[in-house]
Protein backbone atom coordinates (compact mmCIF):
# COMPACT_ATOMS: atom_id res chain seq x y z
CA UNK A 1 0.00 0.00 0.00
CA UNK A 2 1.48 3.19 -1.03
CA UNK A 3 1.75 6.07 1.26
CA UNK A 4 -1.23 8.36 -0.32
CA UNK A 5 -3.40 4.83 -0.24
CA UNK A 6 -2.44 4.64 3.53
CA UNK A 7 -3.23 8.29 4.12
CA UNK A 8 -6.74 7.83 2.22
CA UNK A 9 -7.52 5.37 4.63
CA UNK A 10 -6.55 6.99 8.00
CA UNK A 11 -8.66 10.53 6.41
CA UNK A 12 -11.66 7.86 5.61
CA UNK A 13 -15.20 9.32 6.65
CA UNK A 14 -13.65 12.63 7.71
CA UNK A 15 -15.56 15.29 6.63
CA UNK A 16 -13.94 18.35 4.97
CA UNK A 17 -14.91 20.68 8.30
CA UNK A 18 -13.41 18.24 10.83
CA UNK A 19 -9.83 18.02 8.39
CA UNK A 20 -9.62 21.64 8.21
CA UNK A 21 -10.51 21.79 11.99
CA UNK A 22 -7.57 19.84 12.43
CA UNK A 23 -5.57 21.09 10.05
CA UNK A 24 -6.39 25.07 11.94
CA UNK A 25 -5.08 23.48 15.38
CA UNK A 26 -1.63 21.94 13.66
CA UNK A 27 -0.64 24.81 12.10
CA UNK A 28 -1.13 27.32 15.43
CA UNK A 29 -3.16 29.55 16.67
CA UNK A 30 -1.02 32.31 14.98
CA UNK A 31 -1.42 31.33 11.81
CA UNK A 32 -5.60 30.49 12.53
CA UNK A 33 -6.17 34.17 13.19
CA UNK A 34 -5.06 34.89 10.12
CA UNK A 35 -6.75 32.67 8.37
CA UNK A 36 -9.91 33.31 10.26
CA UNK A 37 -9.91 37.25 9.57
CA UNK A 38 -10.53 35.82 5.89
CA UNK A 39 -13.34 34.10 6.38
CA UNK A 40 -16.93 34.73 6.33
CA UNK A 41 -17.94 34.82 9.91
CA UNK A 42 -20.39 31.94 9.56
CA UNK A 43 -17.37 29.29 8.34
CA UNK A 44 -15.42 31.03 11.34
CA UNK A 45 -18.48 30.02 14.18
CA UNK A 46 -18.31 26.62 12.57
CA UNK A 47 -14.89 25.34 12.45
CA UNK A 48 -14.10 27.37 16.33
CA UNK A 49 -17.27 24.14 17.29
CA UNK A 50 -15.43 21.93 14.97
CA UNK A 51 -12.22 22.78 16.76
CA UNK A 52 -13.45 22.60 20.21
CA UNK A 53 -14.59 19.29 19.08
CA UNK A 54 -11.01 17.74 18.41
CA UNK A 55 -9.45 16.12 22.11
CA UNK A 56 -6.41 14.54 20.34
CA UNK A 57 -4.83 14.12 16.86
CA UNK A 58 -2.93 11.12 16.96
CA UNK A 59 0.71 11.54 14.60
CA UNK A 60 0.06 9.44 11.84
CA UNK A 61 -3.18 11.17 11.34
CA UNK A 62 -1.69 14.57 11.45
CA UNK A 63 0.69 13.54 9.06
CA UNK A 64 -1.96 12.43 6.77
CA UNK A 65 -4.31 16.05 7.26
CA UNK A 66 -1.13 17.87 6.49
CA UNK A 67 -0.20 15.78 3.00
CA UNK A 68 -3.51 16.27 1.74
CA UNK A 69 -3.43 19.99 2.54
CA UNK A 70 0.39 20.34 0.66
CA UNK A 71 -1.20 18.02 -2.10
CA UNK A 72 -3.81 21.02 -2.34
CA UNK A 73 -1.52 23.73 -2.10
CA UNK A 74 0.98 22.05 -4.27
CA UNK A 75 -1.60 21.42 -7.31
CA UNK A 76 -3.51 25.10 -6.88
CA UNK A 77 0.52 26.40 -8.01
CA UNK A 78 0.83 23.91 -10.54
CA UNK A 79 -2.00 25.37 -11.78
CA UNK A 80 -2.16 28.88 -11.72
CA UNK A 81 1.31 28.93 -12.92
CA UNK A 82 0.92 26.47 -15.56
CA UNK A 83 3.29 24.11 -14.46
CA UNK A 84 6.00 21.81 -14.83
CA UNK A 85 5.48 21.42 -18.70
CA UNK A 86 4.86 24.96 -19.52
CA UNK A 87 7.91 26.08 -17.69
CA UNK A 88 9.35 23.41 -19.88
CA UNK A 89 8.13 24.94 -22.87
CA UNK A 90 9.12 28.49 -21.93
CA UNK A 91 12.83 27.47 -21.22
CA UNK A 92 13.12 25.28 -24.21
CA UNK A 93 11.92 28.19 -26.50
CA UNK A 94 14.50 31.00 -24.56
CA UNK A 95 17.19 29.24 -23.93
CA UNK A 96 17.24 25.82 -26.67
CA UNK A 97 16.91 22.57 -25.72
CA UNK A 98 20.64 21.87 -24.10
CA UNK A 99 20.69 24.71 -21.34
CA UNK A 100 16.90 24.59 -20.50
CA UNK A 101 17.53 20.43 -19.73
CA UNK A 102 20.46 22.11 -17.71
CA UNK A 103 18.41 24.26 -15.91
CA UNK A 104 15.37 21.42 -15.21
CA UNK A 105 17.94 19.51 -13.59
CA UNK A 106 18.83 21.38 -11.27
CA UNK A 107 15.55 22.92 -10.31
CA UNK A 108 14.40 19.36 -10.12
CA UNK A 109 17.31 18.65 -7.63
CA UNK A 110 16.20 21.76 -5.76
CA UNK A 111 12.54 20.64 -5.82
CA UNK A 112 13.79 17.18 -4.50
CA UNK A 113 16.17 18.65 -1.70
CA UNK A 114 13.20 21.13 -0.50
CA UNK A 115 11.02 18.47 -0.42
CA UNK A 116 13.34 16.49 1.92
CA UNK A 117 12.39 19.15 4.32
CA UNK A 118 8.79 19.33 3.97
CA UNK A 119 8.06 18.23 7.06
CA UNK A 120 9.69 21.17 8.71
CA UNK A 121 7.10 23.70 7.15
CA UNK A 122 4.61 22.76 9.92
CA UNK A 123 6.94 23.60 12.57
CA UNK A 124 6.37 26.39 15.19
CA UNK A 125 10.10 28.74 14.64
CA UNK A 126 10.84 28.49 17.79
CA UNK A 127 10.37 25.17 18.20
CA UNK A 128 12.61 24.61 15.13
CA UNK A 129 14.96 27.15 16.68
CA UNK A 130 14.99 24.85 20.00
CA UNK A 131 15.22 21.67 17.95
CA UNK A 132 18.41 22.35 15.84
CA UNK A 133 20.37 24.41 17.92
CA UNK A 134 22.50 22.25 19.05
CA UNK A 135 23.19 20.81 15.19
CA UNK A 136 26.53 21.83 13.57
CA UNK A 137 26.27 25.69 11.56
CA UNK A 138 27.18 23.70 8.07
CA UNK A 139 23.76 21.57 8.88
CA UNK A 140 21.87 24.20 10.32
CA UNK A 141 22.44 26.46 6.98
CA UNK A 142 21.42 23.56 4.98
CA UNK A 143 18.61 23.07 6.21
CA UNK A 144 17.47 26.52 6.46
CA UNK A 145 18.75 26.94 2.77
CA UNK A 146 16.14 24.64 1.64
CA UNK A 147 12.99 26.67 3.46
CA UNK A 148 11.09 29.08 2.41
CA UNK A 149 12.82 32.33 3.31
CA UNK A 150 10.60 33.79 5.17
CA UNK A 151 10.06 30.64 7.37
CA UNK A 152 14.29 30.37 7.40
CA UNK A 153 13.92 34.22 8.53
CA UNK A 154 11.65 33.59 11.30
CA UNK A 155 14.00 30.54 12.61
CA UNK A 156 17.19 31.83 12.35
CA UNK A 157 15.95 35.56 14.67
CA UNK A 158 15.25 32.60 17.66
CA UNK A 159 18.72 31.66 17.38
CA UNK A 160 22.23 32.84 19.67
CA UNK A 161 23.11 35.76 18.05
CA UNK A 162 27.22 33.93 17.52
CA UNK A 163 25.09 31.11 16.02
CA UNK A 164 23.18 33.65 13.49
CA UNK A 165 26.75 34.96 12.07
CA UNK A 166 28.25 31.74 11.59
CA UNK A 167 24.76 30.22 9.95
CA UNK A 168 24.93 33.31 7.63
CA UNK A 169 28.17 33.32 6.59
CA UNK A 170 28.00 29.14 5.57
CA UNK A 171 24.61 29.97 4.07
CA UNK A 172 26.44 32.83 2.06
CA UNK A 173 29.18 30.56 1.16
CA UNK A 174 27.41 27.18 0.69
CA UNK A 175 27.80 25.31 -2.37
CA UNK A 176 25.76 22.62 -4.61
CA UNK A 177 24.67 19.45 -1.90
CA UNK A 178 24.49 16.16 -3.16
CA UNK A 179 20.72 15.69 -3.04
CA UNK A 180 21.90 12.00 -1.49
CA UNK A 181 23.29 13.89 1.18
CA UNK A 182 20.41 16.37 1.53
CA UNK A 183 18.25 13.49 1.86
CA UNK A 184 20.47 11.89 4.42
CA UNK A 185 20.52 14.85 6.54
CA UNK A 186 16.75 15.15 6.27
CA UNK A 187 16.51 11.08 7.44
CA UNK A 188 18.37 11.77 10.46
CA UNK A 189 16.45 14.92 11.56
CA UNK A 190 13.20 13.65 11.10
CA UNK A 191 13.95 11.12 13.21
CA UNK A 192 15.36 12.98 15.90
CA UNK A 193 12.19 15.40 15.13
CA UNK A 194 9.68 12.45 15.97
CA UNK A 195 9.03 13.26 19.85
CA UNK A 196 8.69 16.91 19.04
CA UNK A 197 5.80 15.87 16.02
CA UNK A 198 4.45 13.45 18.81
CA UNK A 199 3.68 16.21 20.80
CA UNK A 200 0.80 17.00 18.55
CA UNK A 201 -1.35 14.64 20.62
CA UNK A 202 -2.77 16.78 22.94
CA UNK A 203 -4.48 19.48 20.89
CA UNK A 204 -7.51 21.42 20.15
CA UNK A 205 -10.42 21.72 22.18
CA UNK A 206 -12.34 24.71 24.44
CA UNK A 207 -9.06 26.37 25.35
CA UNK A 208 -7.45 26.55 21.61
CA UNK A 209 -10.61 28.39 20.49
CA UNK A 210 -10.96 30.55 23.32
CA UNK A 211 -7.11 31.55 23.07
CA UNK A 212 -7.81 32.22 19.23
CA UNK A 213 -10.75 34.35 19.61
CA UNK A 214 -8.70 36.55 22.31
CA UNK A 215 -6.11 37.24 19.68
CA UNK A 216 -9.34 38.41 17.33
CA UNK A 217 -10.27 41.04 19.85
CA UNK A 218 -13.71 42.34 19.57
CA UNK A 219 -14.85 40.55 16.75
CA UNK A 220 -14.82 37.38 18.74
CA UNK A 221 -18.21 38.94 20.57
CA UNK A 222 -20.40 37.97 17.54
CA UNK A 223 -19.01 34.87 17.28
CA UNK A 224 -19.48 33.96 20.58
CA UNK A 225 -22.91 35.37 20.40
CA UNK A 226 -23.41 32.89 17.65
CA UNK A 227 -21.88 29.99 18.87
CA UNK A 228 -24.34 30.65 22.22
CA UNK A 229 -27.47 30.46 20.02
CA UNK A 230 -26.11 26.62 18.37
CA UNK A 231 -25.10 25.32 22.11
CA UNK A 232 -25.09 27.45 24.83
CA UNK A 233 -22.60 25.59 27.27
CA UNK A 234 -20.00 25.33 25.05
CA UNK A 235 -20.32 29.05 24.63
CA UNK A 236 -19.98 29.10 28.42
CA UNK A 237 -17.02 26.83 28.90
CA UNK A 238 -15.25 29.31 26.10
CA UNK A 239 -16.16 32.52 27.60
CA UNK A 240 -14.47 30.86 30.39
CA UNK A 241 -10.98 30.19 29.25
CA UNK A 242 -11.31 33.96 27.59
CA UNK A 243 -11.06 37.57 28.55
CA UNK A 244 -12.72 40.11 26.66
CA UNK A 245 -13.18 43.90 27.22
CA UNK A 246 -16.16 43.77 29.13
CA UNK A 247 -14.21 41.35 32.02
CA UNK A 248 -11.45 43.91 31.77
CA UNK A 249 -14.55 46.54 33.17
CA UNK A 250 -15.25 44.08 35.94
CA UNK A 251 -11.93 43.85 37.48
CA UNK A 252 -11.10 45.34 40.92
CA UNK A 253 -10.10 48.60 40.48
CA UNK A 254 -6.55 47.85 41.34
CA UNK A 255 -5.91 45.71 38.77
CA UNK A 256 -7.98 47.58 36.25
CA UNK A 257 -5.25 50.37 37.04
CA UNK A 258 -2.71 48.31 36.30
CA UNK A 259 -3.62 47.57 32.99
CA UNK A 260 -3.99 50.69 31.46
CA UNK A 261 -0.78 51.78 33.61
CA UNK A 262 0.94 49.61 31.00
CA UNK A 263 -1.03 50.97 28.30
CA UNK A 264 -0.17 54.22 25.82
CA UNK A 265 -2.89 56.83 26.51
CA UNK A 266 -3.27 56.78 22.76
CA UNK A 267 -4.52 53.74 22.36
CA UNK A 268 -6.95 54.23 25.43
CA UNK A 269 -8.57 56.83 24.35
CA UNK A 270 -8.77 55.19 20.91
CA UNK A 271 -10.91 52.04 22.99
CA UNK A 272 -12.84 54.21 24.77
CA UNK A 273 -14.18 56.52 21.88
CA UNK A 274 -17.23 54.96 21.21
CA UNK A 275 -17.87 53.54 25.24
CA UNK A 276 -20.99 54.36 27.47
CA UNK A 277 -20.46 56.61 29.83
CA UNK A 278 -20.86 54.01 32.48
CA UNK A 279 -17.79 52.08 31.22
CA UNK A 280 -15.75 55.42 30.64
CA UNK A 281 -16.22 56.04 34.61
CA UNK A 282 -15.53 53.07 35.19
CA UNK A 283 -11.58 53.20 33.66
CA UNK A 284 -11.66 56.96 34.66
CA UNK A 285 -11.96 56.03 37.96
CA UNK A 286 -8.84 53.94 38.03
CA UNK A 287 -6.80 56.90 37.24
CA UNK A 288 -4.54 59.24 38.82
CA UNK A 289 -5.48 63.10 38.42
CA UNK A 290 -2.95 63.27 36.48
CA UNK A 291 -3.63 60.54 34.51
CA UNK A 292 -6.94 61.64 33.91
CA UNK A 293 -6.26 65.33 33.26
CA UNK A 294 -4.20 63.73 30.43
CA UNK A 295 -6.57 61.11 29.25
CA UNK A 296 -9.62 63.79 28.78
CA UNK A 297 -6.75 66.58 26.94
CA UNK A 298 -6.24 63.80 24.36
CA UNK A 299 -9.70 62.55 24.09
CA UNK A 300 -11.24 65.68 23.47
CA UNK A 301 -8.82 65.68 20.74
CA UNK A 302 -9.54 62.93 19.23
CA UNK A 303 -11.52 63.21 16.02
CA UNK A 304 -13.43 60.46 13.92
CA UNK A 305 -12.37 57.20 14.65
CA UNK A 306 -12.58 54.22 12.61
CA UNK A 307 -14.11 51.05 13.95
CA UNK A 308 -11.26 48.80 13.28
CA UNK A 309 -8.88 51.04 14.92
CA UNK A 310 -11.25 50.53 17.88
CA UNK A 311 -11.30 47.21 17.61
CA UNK A 312 -7.59 47.13 17.64
CA UNK A 313 -6.49 49.55 20.06
CA UNK A 314 -8.98 47.56 22.40
CA UNK A 315 -7.08 44.29 21.30
CA UNK A 316 -3.75 46.00 22.68
CA UNK A 317 -5.15 46.72 26.34
CA UNK A 318 -6.62 43.04 25.64
CA UNK A 319 -3.18 41.52 25.21
CA UNK A 320 -1.68 43.36 28.13
CA UNK A 321 -4.63 42.70 30.62
CA UNK A 322 -4.18 38.65 29.46
CA UNK A 323 -0.13 38.81 29.81
CA UNK A 324 -0.47 40.26 33.64
CA UNK A 325 -3.33 37.64 34.24
CA UNK A 326 -1.24 34.98 33.12
CA UNK A 327 2.02 36.30 35.46
CA UNK A 328 -0.76 36.28 38.31
CA UNK A 329 -0.27 40.23 38.53
CA UNK A 330 -3.47 40.09 38.14
CA UNK A 331 -7.02 38.23 38.88
CA UNK A 332 -9.77 37.70 37.21
CA UNK A 333 -13.27 39.17 39.17
CA UNK A 334 -15.14 36.14 41.28
CA UNK A 335 -18.62 35.57 39.57
CA UNK A 336 -21.70 36.39 41.95
CA UNK A 337 -23.06 33.33 43.30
Amino acid sequence: MTNREANFDLLKGMSMLEKVANFLILIGEEATVKIFQNLPKNLVENLSVAITQVKSIDKQTSLAILEEFHVFIKSNAYISSGGFEYAKDILYKSLGKAEADAVLAKLARMQEAQQAFAYLDNIDPKQLADFIKDESPQTIAVVLSHMDASDASAVLSKLDDTLKVKISMQMATIKDVSPSIVQSMSNVLEKKLESLLASIVTVGGVKSVADMLNKMGPKATDILDNIEGIDPDLAGKIKENMFIFEDLLALDQAYIMKVIGNVETEDLTVALKNSPPEEMNIILGAMSQRAKTRFNEEFEMLGKTKIKDIEEAQKKILEVAMRLLESGEIERAEEEE
